[in-house]
């Protein structure tokens, strides 16, 4: 496992160049690589291509290099790769590395341009033999737009789930509102408030507040700031701003994360609004109300987060479409809630199973991420 891990750290970790010489032979190692292959390369003018050694040395960077983010090689030479990593980022990249031959992982981050802005990419990095020698081969494509418009679908959708959420959150805050109310015509009655109503209100403001923060915190766009958190505040976070609208569904959320504390590593908001999007869908499809149970355990090395409903179930010829963009069997759906929960996931390096093996015995939303 070191030596897998080292591999690629060394690549990122060492300057691009060292010898001195700064003609453009001097970071495309022609001679060690067949020239069918850097042909290929090169007529590829939308993707990055980079072959490096299992030893880290980077034996060929495509042309396109400059008209992809502004640097010549010349510029790089001296220049260690990791730094063009967005920060955040790093410590995802830096542990991927493909096992075996033939194996290929994807990656989704930032590398920073000449100009100083970063740039979202997605690369495959396979490890592979190329006349007969073993290389680790990346293929990076730019997808700087396509990012852009995913996160303005993923504030559109965050917007009209919040304002679907609203007349269950007004809900839930005119109950304290009342209660409040009431001891303050008290007070202003002359009666005399004892220090355990002063108690109570302060626990009705508490819960406004604590709701409010989680509506105004899911509208917020997406940071793309990976950081360690609780999986279960998180998941108890979710829940409580999603009672109001289970209430009113006449849905019972039960939570049952146990008592070992979870963590990942990952965009809070982001995150939240996936599980939000999960229970959101079980809520809607219990015309009947029921229940819903969000539960957790640990993995090997990730968590499992399932979140069951009693609902109708999906029949098998939609269990492929639910996650397509636009397809929706609501009346007034988006199509777009479980897509983006599909893209947040997996841009966690996470996996979504969605298993409805029987009509009316409702679906399982299986969530797997790392974790840390």
């Amino acid at each position: 496992m070191k030596n897998k891990k080292n591999v690629l750290e060394s690549f990122l970790d060492v300057p691009t160049h060292t010898d001195g010489d700064t003609s453009e032979q001097s970071w495309n190692h022609i001679n060690e690589l067949p020239s069918e292959i850097l042909d290929w390369f090169d007529q590829e003018s939308n993707h990055l291509f980079a072959v490096i050694t299992l030893q880290g040395k980077l034996l060929y960077v495509s042309k396109n290099l400059p008209s992809m983010f502004g640097y010549y090689f010349q510029e790089l030479k001296k220049v260690k790769l990791k730094t063009l990593i967005h920060p955040n980022d790093y410590p995802y990249v830096s542990t991927k590395i493909p096992d075996h031959i033939g194996a290929s992982k994807k990656l989704t981050y930032r590398l920073l341009h000449k100009e100083g802005h970063y740039v979202w990419v997605e690369s495959y990095i396979s490890r592979m033999m190329i006349d007969c020698k073993e290389y680790i081969v990346s293929y990076t494509t730019d997808i700087s737009k396509l990012k852009e418009t995913e996160d303005h679908l993923a504030h559109s959708e965050k917007m009209t789930v919040a304002g679907q959420l609203a007349a269950g959150i007004a809900h839930e805050i005119r109950n304290p509102l009342t209660s409040l109310k009431g001891f303050l015509q008290l007070m202003e009655a002359g009666v005399d408030i004892k220090g355990q109503y002063y108690k109570i209100m302060k626990e009705e403001i508490e819960k406004i507040e604590s709701i409010t923060s989680e509506l105004l915190y899911i509208s917020k766009p997406y940071s793309h700031h990976r950081t360690n958190v609780s999986l279960n505040e998180l998941l108890t976070d979710v829940c409580t701003l999603m009672q109001s609208q289970a209430r009113l569904n006449e849905v019972e959320i039960k939570v049952l994360l146990g008592k070992q504390n979870m963590f990942i590593e990952c965009d809070k908001s982001q995150m939240k609004q996936a599980f939000i999007n999960i229970i959101k869908n079980a809520i809607e499809v219990m015309e009947q109300g029921g229940e819903i149970e969000v539960r957790a355990h640990v993995e090997n090395s990730n968590v499992v987060i399932d979140i069951q409903d009693e609902g109708p179930g999906i029949p098998d010829q939609l269990l492929d479409k639910i996650q397509e963009p636009f397809f929706t069997t609501k009346e007034n759906g988006t199509g777009l809630g479980l897509m983006i929960t599909n893209q947040i996931i997996e841009n966690h390096s996470g996996d979504i199973q969605i298993i409805s093996k029987e009509l009316e015995k409702g679906t399982l939303f299986r969530v797997t991420l790392p974790r840390t």
